[in-house]
Protein backbone atom coordinates (compact mmCIF):
# COMPACT_ATOMS: atom_id res chain seq x y z
CA UNK A 1 0.00 0.00 0.00
CA UNK A 2 1.43 3.29 -0.95
CA UNK A 3 0.46 6.32 1.09
CA UNK A 4 0.53 10.28 0.12
CA UNK A 5 1.76 12.24 -0.72
CA UNK A 6 3.65 13.42 2.07
CA UNK A 7 5.63 16.49 3.16
CA UNK A 8 9.33 16.14 3.46
CA UNK A 9 10.85 18.12 6.20
CA UNK A 10 13.99 17.15 6.43
CA UNK A 11 16.83 14.77 4.93
CA UNK A 12 18.75 13.61 8.58
CA UNK A 13 20.93 11.24 6.31
CA UNK A 14 21.04 8.87 3.44
CA UNK A 15 18.48 6.26 4.96
CA UNK A 16 16.42 8.51 7.33
CA UNK A 17 14.09 11.53 6.57
CA UNK A 18 11.45 13.34 8.49
CA UNK A 19 7.93 14.17 7.03
CA UNK A 20 4.77 15.36 7.62
CA UNK A 21 1.38 12.87 6.99
CA UNK A 22 -1.81 13.89 5.85
CA UNK A 23 -2.92 13.97 9.32
CA UNK A 24 0.18 16.87 10.05
CA UNK A 25 1.74 14.53 12.33
CA UNK A 26 5.76 14.59 11.96
CA UNK A 27 7.24 11.58 11.31
CA UNK A 28 11.11 9.95 11.23
CA UNK A 29 10.96 7.21 8.12
CA UNK A 30 14.10 4.87 7.94
CA UNK A 31 14.60 3.80 3.81
CA UNK A 32 13.84 0.29 3.80
CA UNK A 33 15.73 -2.43 2.51
CA UNK A 34 18.97 0.01 1.97
CA UNK A 35 21.56 1.01 4.25
CA UNK A 36 23.76 4.50 3.66
CA UNK A 37 27.03 5.73 4.57
CA UNK A 38 26.71 6.98 8.40
CA UNK A 39 27.43 11.33 8.15
CA UNK A 40 30.16 10.67 10.80
CA UNK A 41 32.26 8.25 8.03
CA UNK A 42 33.14 11.84 6.54
CA UNK A 43 32.42 12.04 2.63
CA UNK A 44 31.17 9.04 1.69
CA UNK A 45 27.64 9.79 4.00
CA UNK A 46 27.56 13.11 3.33
CA UNK A 47 27.74 12.63 -0.66
CA UNK A 48 24.73 9.63 0.35
CA UNK A 49 22.76 12.80 2.32
CA UNK A 50 23.38 14.97 -0.88
CA UNK A 51 22.10 11.89 -3.36
CA UNK A 52 19.36 11.80 -1.41
CA UNK A 53 18.06 15.45 -0.80
CA UNK A 54 18.60 15.85 -4.81
CA UNK A 55 16.46 12.66 -5.34
CA UNK A 56 13.69 13.93 -3.35
CA UNK A 57 13.91 17.49 -2.47
CA UNK A 58 10.86 19.75 -3.31
CA UNK A 59 9.57 16.91 -5.17
CA UNK A 60 6.41 15.10 -4.42
CA UNK A 61 6.71 11.93 -2.58
CA UNK A 62 4.95 9.21 -1.21
CA UNK A 63 5.51 6.28 0.95
CA UNK A 64 5.17 2.12 0.98
CA UNK A 65 5.10 1.39 5.16
CA UNK A 66 6.35 -1.66 6.10
CA UNK A 67 7.16 -2.23 10.08
CA UNK A 68 8.41 0.18 12.99
CA UNK A 69 12.07 -0.66 13.60
CA UNK A 70 13.03 -0.86 17.44
CA UNK A 71 13.53 3.62 17.50
CA UNK A 72 9.67 3.50 16.80
CA UNK A 73 10.94 4.81 12.39
CA UNK A 74 8.69 4.31 10.05
CA UNK A 75 10.60 1.77 7.94
CA UNK A 76 9.24 2.29 4.57
CA UNK A 77 10.33 2.71 0.78
CA UNK A 78 10.07 6.36 -0.35
CA UNK A 79 8.47 6.76 -4.00
CA UNK A 80 8.88 9.83 -6.11
CA UNK A 81 6.40 9.51 -8.77
CA UNK A 82 6.53 6.03 -9.81
CA UNK A 83 10.51 5.71 -8.84
CA UNK A 84 11.61 3.66 -6.01
CA UNK A 85 14.34 6.40 -4.38
CA UNK A 86 15.21 3.64 -1.81
CA UNK A 87 16.17 1.29 -5.09
CA UNK A 88 17.43 4.21 -7.12
CA UNK A 89 19.76 5.42 -3.57
CA UNK A 90 21.16 1.60 -4.14
CA UNK A 91 21.81 2.13 -8.30
CA UNK A 92 23.56 4.88 -7.88
CA UNK A 93 26.03 3.58 -5.07
CA UNK A 94 24.59 6.25 -2.41
CA UNK A 95 23.53 3.25 -0.36
CA UNK A 96 23.95 -0.79 0.36
CA UNK A 97 21.05 -3.49 -0.12
CA UNK A 98 21.19 -4.06 3.50
CA UNK A 99 20.79 -7.79 3.41
CA UNK A 100 19.40 -8.38 6.60
CA UNK A 101 16.18 -6.70 6.02
CA UNK A 102 15.60 -7.31 2.52
CA UNK A 103 12.50 -10.03 2.50
CA UNK A 104 10.06 -6.90 2.42
CA UNK A 105 10.97 -5.47 -0.86
CA UNK A 106 11.92 -7.03 -4.18
CA UNK A 107 15.50 -8.66 -3.49
CA UNK A 108 16.69 -9.24 -6.63
CA UNK A 109 15.66 -5.74 -7.99
CA UNK A 110 17.97 -4.26 -4.91
CA UNK A 111 20.62 -6.75 -5.36
CA UNK A 112 20.69 -6.09 -8.88
CA UNK A 113 20.84 -3.00 -8.73
CA UNK A 114 23.47 -3.34 -6.05
CA UNK A 115 25.79 -5.38 -8.63
CA UNK A 116 25.69 -2.57 -11.25
CA UNK A 117 26.78 0.09 -9.06
CA UNK A 118 29.69 -2.22 -8.17
CA UNK A 119 30.62 -3.34 -11.43
CA UNK A 120 30.51 0.53 -12.84
CA UNK A 121 32.24 1.59 -9.54
CA UNK A 122 29.79 4.36 -8.25
CA UNK A 123 29.77 5.95 -5.09
CA UNK A 124 30.70 3.50 -2.48
CA UNK A 125 32.11 1.40 -4.48
CA UNK A 126 34.51 3.50 -6.37
CA UNK A 127 35.01 7.36 -5.45
CA UNK A 128 33.18 7.32 -2.10
CA UNK A 129 34.73 3.83 -0.79
CA UNK A 130 34.85 3.36 2.88
CA UNK A 131 36.59 0.91 4.88
CA UNK A 132 34.13 -0.19 6.60
CA UNK A 133 29.75 -0.79 5.61
CA UNK A 134 27.39 1.27 7.38
CA UNK A 135 26.48 -1.72 9.54
CA UNK A 136 30.04 -3.05 10.74
CA UNK A 137 30.74 0.90 11.72
CA UNK A 138 28.00 1.29 14.20
CA UNK A 139 29.00 -1.82 15.63
CA UNK A 140 32.44 -0.38 15.61
CA UNK A 141 31.40 2.75 17.27
CA UNK A 142 28.96 0.92 20.03
CA UNK A 143 32.26 -1.29 21.06
CA UNK A 144 33.54 1.91 22.13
Amino acid sequence: MVTGPVTLVSVGDGDTVRITDKAGNKVTIRLACSDAPETSQGNSGKWSTETLKGLIQGKPISLKPQVKDRYGRTVAEIYQGSTNVNLQMVKRGAAFAYRRYLKQCDSDAYLSAETTAMNRKLGVWGRYKEDLKPWDYRRSRRRK
